[in-house]
């Protein structure tokens, strides 16, 4: 992995652990970067319109982790609107849910969801997962 690289995340998850666990595991991986985190789908879809003004200064993500029950808007709508809006950038996007529903899966992955994880996940895991992620999209 080149170190020039600074990646980008949006973390989206309602839960404080479940955020702890996620910067944790993307420090201790060794990916170089910025997590931005959002509590929820509103907060989310803050960051990303924030990214998309030319004069913000907040880079795009590279990749959003989300999680998709949330109070307020939930990761479904999250993925919705990235659906609707988001044509112009690439934005890959990884479901951590507490759900295994197959029709969760498959709605999220119908939805412009690229993997989905189904939770708990421990930090070994999570560190397996950024390590993929990083070398397949590094020189893109």
């Amino acid at each position: 992995m080149s170190s020039q690289r600074q990646w980008t995340v949006l973390l989206v998850d309602d839960s404080e652990d479940d955020r702890f666990l996620f910067t944790y595991a993307f420090r201790t991986a060794g990916i170089p970067g910025r997590i931005l985190e959002s509590e929820d789908g509103d907060e989310a879809i803050d960051a990303l319109l924030r990214a998309r003004g030319s004069s913000s200064g907040q880079p795009w993500p590279d990749a959003m982790f989300l999680d998709l029950k949330m109070p307020g808007r939930d990761g479904f709508e999250v993925l919705t609107w990235v659906k609707q809006m988001v044509t112009d950038r690439s934005l890959e996007i990884y479901v951590l849910s507490g759900s295994n529903e197959p029709s969760d899966v498959q709605r999220a992955r119908e939805l412009g969801a690229d993997d989905y994880i189904t939770k708990p996940i421990t930090e070994q895991k999570l560190q397996q997962l950024f390590r993929g992620w990083a070398k397949r999209t590094e020189h893109n």
